[in-house]
């Protein structure tokens, strides 16, 4: 029989259902039922997730103290502000249309994609193996720290409880609540040449991870971490990777990549990774066990627990 609006909140929570009518284009004709909560209820547990994942890697930033100025970002840091930022807009301008459907819709994409699926996953090497200090993580947690802080802001209006209970946990906050924010998009842009580059490698990793997966159903590899990949091709398709490969292996999440110009059409081989496997971060590498103080062990770990 119909459920009272008491009794959905009872069961899903209030902020779901809330999150469940903004998610409705009140143009259209509205149909409230059971199955669609549970699918708002998987999208708002995805975007609680994603705020819990940031907040957690902040545990020991000061942003007075560890931020890094924007144009010292990496290149990864530097893609994923220009994204959100772009997000950020778009949000804006559904707010101003009073679109709150479409806010959903964005966040909602954004939260799924490029974060879950890829910052997030790709960041964890820094995040969780580099020296506490160094630069490549505080970069990254700079990174987190302007998204967390805005995702609080763009939630605040849809999801209240949700983004006032994250926003206690945001360092270096300067009010109590999320609802005392302004809308402050920053003014954060890449260059075309930083977009081409990242266009490229964001191209070769589409192309590459369907060759890793074929390689990890065939057993010759488990985990990524695992495999060695080998990209041939064409000069000025390479170019990108050849001048940033580390950030391409990163994308990639393998232990070792090999560009190679050679021919007319992009080739992708995979095999297992030389050396053997770092018991601290993973990965395959050559110089595990150089150290005899830390025999299992990669040269990086051994520096960074030094």
């Amino acid at each position: 029989k119909p459920q009272t609006a008491d009794a959905y909140v009872k069961k899903y929570g209030a902020d779901v259902v809330r999150l469940w009518v903004a998610s409705q284009d009140y143009r259209n004709d509205i149909i409230v039922s059971e199955k669609r909560l549970d699918k708002v209820g998987e999208t708002y547990r995805m975007i609680r997730n994603a705020l819990r994942y940031q907040l957690s890697n902040l545990y020991d930033f000061d942003p007075a103290k560890n931020s890094v100025p924007v144009d010292q970002l990496t290149g990864l840091d530097r893609w994923i502000l220009g994204e959100f930022c772009a997000l950020e807009q778009q949000v804006i301008e559904a707010y101003d249309r009073y679109e709150f459907h479409v806010v959903y819709q964005r966040i909602s994409q954004f939260a799924a994609v490029e974060l879950s699926a890829v910052y997030h996953d790709v960041v964890k090497d820094r995040l969780y193996t580099d020296s506490a200090n160094s630069s490549r993580r505080r970069s990254t947690q700079t990174a987190l720290h302007y998204m967390v802080a805005s995702l609080c802001k763009m939630l605040s209006p849809i999801l209240t409880f949700t983004a006032d209970e994250a926003w206690e946990f945001v360092p270096g906050k300067t009010v109590e609540s999320a609802h005392q924010l302004t809308w402050q998009p920053a003014a954060f842009s890449r260059t075309d040449e930083e977009k081409t580059v990242w266009n490229a490698l964001f191209d070769l990793r589409t192309r590459a991870l369907p060759v890793l997966e074929t390689a990890r159903q065939a057993r010759q590899i488990g985990k990524a971490l695992e495999a060695k990949l080998m990209i041939a091709g064409p000069e000025a398709s390479l170019h990108p990777a050849q001048q940033d490969q580390e950030a391409l292996r990163e994308l990639l999440n393998v232990s070792q990549l090999e560009i190679q110009p050679d021919g007319d059409e992009i080739r992708i081989y995979v095999s297992k990774a030389a050396g053997q496997k770092c018991e601290r971060c993973w990965h395959w590498e050559t110089d595990v066990g150089a150290s005899s103080a830390h025999p299992t062990l990669c040269g990086r770990c051994v520096r960074v627990i030094a």
